[in-house]
C-alpha cells in the first residue's frame, strides 16, 4: 500500500476542501457585523466556520506534509481507500459548524446531520426543543401503535429564538439555525450531489493518472462509463451539466411564485438537484402551499434522477442515445407507481405536515401530492408536502418500494437504480428459458450494447448485500427498542439515501428518537448506500490490506 501517496492525495483532498468553508465564513461574518440584527434574530456561526476552516485545513496541510515527496500515484487499491476514507471523514468537519456554533451539543447527530448532507440523503435529527413554563426543558412522549406499543421519550435538539423583550417563541427546529447553516446544510447536499470526489478529480489536475481510478469509484450505476476520453473533462463536463441545471430550477421556481424569496428557491435547488432533500422549513415544500412549485420540484426531481451522460449527449446533438432503455423503465415506474398511489389517495383528507387536516383530495390534487411523493421517494430525495404516514397503507407500501427502486445510474439519485432492476429481470428471464431450452448460448445484451457476465454478476452481488444489509440492520435497531416498521423505515431511509421513513422517523418527524447507537448506524448506512457498498466491504477484507 502505497501510505504516503494515499497521505498526499487525502491531504490535497482536504486543503482543497478547507476552501469551501470560505463561502460560509464570509456569509456569517455579513449576517453577525453587517446586516441588520433584528432581521437575524437567529444565533451567529462566525467564529464556529472560522475554526471549522483552520482545523481542516491544518488537517489537510499536516497530510501533505507527509507525502508532499511523493508522485501522488494510485492504483485500485489506493483509490478505494482513498474515497472511503474521504467518505467517512468529509462528514467529520462538515458536522463541526453544528458543534461549534453550540446548534447541536451530540457529537453523533452533528456526524449524522452532515452525513445526512453529503450522502444527498436528507434525513434529519433537527427537532425543537420544548420547556415548561420554569423554563426547564421537557422531553417528549410518542407511541407507535402495533402488536407491542412501543413508547418513545426523548428531547428535541434545537433550542428556539425567543423575543426577550416578549418572552414569544419567533422560530423553532430547522428555522431556529442562522442563515449561513441553513445555507451550509443545503450546500452540503449540493457538492455531495454532484460528486464530492469528481469535483476533486475536474478541479485538481495533479492528480494525473490516479484521477481517473478516483472517478470509477465515486460514480454510481453498475455500468461506468466516461463521456470523454479524458476523466479530468468527464468531470467538468458533469458539473457544467450540473451547475446549468442547478441555475434553471432557481429561475423556474421564482418565475412560477411571485413570494418566493431567492434564498429559498437557492436553498431548494442545491436539495433538489442534488435529490437530497434537505429544506429550510419544518414542513418542507409543504411550507410554500403552490401547486406550481410543487411541479417545479417534481420536474427537477426527475432531471436529478437521469443519467447526466444522456444530458450531454442531448447537448451534442447524439439524439440516437437518448433511445435508452433504462430512461424508459425509470420513467414507465414513475407513471405507473403514481397512478397506484394517486387512485388511493382520491377523496381522503389531505394530511398536512403541521398536523392539521385538510380538505378531502380531489382527482387533480391526488395526482400532484402522488406524484410528488413518489418522485421524492423513488428519486431519494425525500421533499414532503403531506403526512403519507397517514395515507392508507397501500400508497405506503408503494412509497417504500419506490425509495429501493432508485433512479438511473450515473444520475444523483440512490437506491437500487433501474438499470440493475432491468439487469435482474432479464437474468431471471434467461433462468426461466433455459429450463426447456439449455442448449441456447445467451449472451446478455441491453439495446445494441452487449453487458460482460462479470457486469451481471456484480448486480447480482449488489442486490443480495442489499437484501442482507436490509434485515441484518433492521433486526439491530428493533434490538435497540425500536419498532419494526419504524425500524425498516430508518433503513430503508438510510441505506437508500431517500431520508423520508415511516412511523416514529415520519415526514412529519425527524431522526431524533433515536439513540447514539441506532445514529451512529444509520450514518454508516448512508455512506455505505452512497459508495453502493462493494468498496467498503472491499476495504474490511483481509486480503486488502496484504502486501503483494
Amino acid at each position: 500500500m502505497l501510505w504516503r501517496d494515499i497521505s498526499k492525495i487525502l491531504g490535497l483532498f482536504f486543503l482543497g476542501f478547507s476552501l469551501v468553508f470560505t463561502l460560509p465564513l464570509v456569509m456569517a461574518a455579513y449576517y453577525e457585523f453587517g446586516a441588520a440584527a433584528e432581521g437575524h434574530p437567529q444565533p451567529h456561526s462566525t467564529v464556529a466556520f472560522l475554526i471549522t476552516w483552520l482545523v481542516t485545513a491544518a488537517f489537510g496541510g499536516g497530510l501533505y506534509l507527509l507525502g508532499r515527496k511523493t508522485d501522488g500515484i494510485m492504483y485500485r487499491r489506493e483509490a478505494l481507500l482513498v474515497v472511503v476514507s474521504i467518505w467517512f471523514l468529509i462528514p467529520f468537519f462538515g458536522s463541526l459548524p453544528f458543534l461549534f456554533s453550540g446548534t447541536l451539543s451530540n457529537p453523533f447527530q452533528a456526524y449524522f446531520e452532515a452525513t445526512s448532507g453529503f450522502t444527498t440523503t436528507g434525513g434529519t435529527v433537527l427537532y425543537p426543543k420544548k420547556y415548561d413554563e420554569t423554563g426547564a426543558e421537557i422531553p417528549y412522549r410518542k407511541i407507535v401503535e402495533g402488536a407491542q406499543d412501543i413508547e418513545y421519550v426523548f428531547y428535541g435538539t434545537v433550542a428556539p429564538v425567543i423575543d426577550k423583550a416578549t418572552g414569544k417563541v419567533l422560530f423553532e427546529g430547522i428555522e431556529a439555525l442562522g442563515v449561513t447553516l441553513l445555507f451550509w446544510r443545503s450546500l452540503t447536499q449540493w457538492i455531495g450531489g454532484g460528486g464530492i470526489v469528481v469535483l476533486f478529480v475536474a478541479v485538481l489536475p495533479a492528480l494525473g493518472v490516479g484521477g481517473r481510478q478516483l472517478f470509477y469509484q465515486e460514480v454510481t450505476g453498475p455500468v461506468k462509463e466516461g463521456i470523454t476520453p479524458r476523466i479530468k473533462e468527464t468531470a467538468m463536463n458533469l458539473w457544467k451539466i450540473y451547475l446549468v441545471i442547478s441555475l434553471l430550477q432557481v429561475f423556474f421556481l421564482m418565475l412560477t411564485n411571485d413570494e418566493m424569496p431567492f434564498f429559498d428557491s437557492l436553498m431548494i435547488t442545491f436539495a433538489n438537484v442534488s435529490t437530497g432533500g434537505f429544506c429550510i422549513k419544518n414542513t418542507s415544500i409543504g411550507f410554500y402551499d403552490n401547486p406550481a412549485t410543487d411541479w417545479v420540484c417534481i420536474i427537477f426531481m426527475l432531471l436529478g434522477s437521469i443519467n447526466f451522460t444522456l444530458y450531454f449527449y442531448l447537448l451534442t446533438g447524439k439524439f440516437f442515445k437518448l433511445y435508452d432503455r433504462e430512461l424508459f423503465l425509470f420513467l414507465g415506474l414513475i407513471f405507473v407507481q403514481s397512478a397506484l398511489c394517486s387512485v388511493e389517495i382520491v377523496g381522503t383528507p389531505n394530511f398536512l405536515l403541521d398536523g392539521r387536516t385538510g380538505e378531502s383530495l380531489s382527482l387533480t390534487d391526488a395526482v400532484r401530492v402522488a406524484t410528488f411523493h413518489v418522485v421524492s421517494a423513488q428519486s431519494s430525495t425525500g421533499f414532503s408536502t403531506a403526512n403519507f404516514d397517514l395515507w392508507p397503507y397501500p400508497a405506503q407500501v408503494v412509497i417504500l418500494v419506490a425509495m429501493f427502486l432508485g433512479g438511473m445510474g450515473g444520475s444523483t439519485a440512490g437506491g437500487i437504480k433501474t438499470m440493475r432492476l432491468y439487469i435482474l429481470f432479464r437474468v431471471a428471464q434467461f433462468k426461466v428459458e433455459s429450463l426447456f431450452r439449455p442448449e441456447t448460448v445467451r449472451r446478455f445484451r441491453i439495446g445494441n450494447s452487449e453487458i460482460e457476465w462479470e457486469a451481471v454478476i456484480r448486480v447480482l452481488c449488489f442486490f443480495l448485500i442489499v437484501i442482507a444489509f436490509t434485515a441484518l440492520s433492521t433486526y439491530l435497531l428493533v434490538l435497540d427498542g425500536i419498532d419494526p416498521e419504524s425500524a425498516l423505515g430508518i433503513v430503508t431511509a438510510t441505506i437508500n439515501n431517500a431520508g423520508i421513513g415511516f412511523r416514529i422517523v415520519g415526514p412529519a418527524e425527524s431522526f431524533a428518537p433515536l439513540s447514539d447507537r441506532a445514529i451512529g448506524l444509520a450514518s454508516f448506512l448512508m455512506i455505505l448506500g452512497r459508495l453502493e457498498f462493494l468498496a467498503i466491504l472491499a476495504i474490511l477484507v483481509p486480503a486488502f490490506w496484504r502486501n503483494k
